[in-house]
């Protein structure tokens, strides 16, 4: 026989013998062939996944760019400073550099959000303020601008206990 006969009897044999198998043998190798596109699938993610100190760094990143609001003044305030901006900008770069453009990215994202919060030059003090019910709130007051009645009476307030009046209905 020549070699091409030889396949398509080969091929014939095979074609015979899948239509002697019971479909049940049918289904349970279709089923194996998928659990392993499944074993492969799951082999071909973790091997392409960050390492895990990449992953912490980037889950810190996120917490700091949710919980950037509750960070402290002082650590704003540095960030603000021009040391601080520097070794933003460093820490930056070095992100990139070293971790790919999307930890740079969440990087630069913490950093401008830390530094939104700044309080900015030209301000003389913060002022807290309490909403009540664990809100505490705090802004920035400059002398610059007081009420007409503190120019008047030439007072310079420093403290403000509430931002919130609590009223209640009268009772006979």
């Amino acid at each position: 026989m020549s070699p091409p006969a030889q396949k398509q009897a080969h091929a014939s044999q095979s074609q015979q013998q899948q239509a002697s198998q019971s479909p049940h043998a049918l289904q349970s190798q279709h089923a194996s062939q998928q659990g392993g596109d499944i074993v492969h699938s799951l082999q071909s993610f973790f091997s392409n996944l960050d390492s895990p100190l990449q992953l912490v760094y980037g889950l810190l990143l996120v917490l700091t760019i949710v919980y950037s609001p509750a960070l402290p003044t002082d650590l704003r305030q540095f960030a603000d400073s021009f040391l601080g901006r520097v070794f933003g900008v460093a820490l930056v770069y070095g992100a990139t550099e070293a971790m790919g453009w999307v930890y740079g990215l969440l990087t630069a994202l913490a950093f401008l959000l830390i530094l939104n919060g700044a309080p900015r030059y030209g301000t003389t003090f913060l002022e807290g303020f309490d909403g009540g019910g664990g809100v505490t709130r705090k802004t920035a007051i400059t002398h610059d601008t007081r009420w007409f009645v503190e120019q008047v009476l030439n007072e310079c307030p420093s403290k403000i206990d509430t931002d919130r009046v609590t009223t209640s209905a009268i009772q006979d």
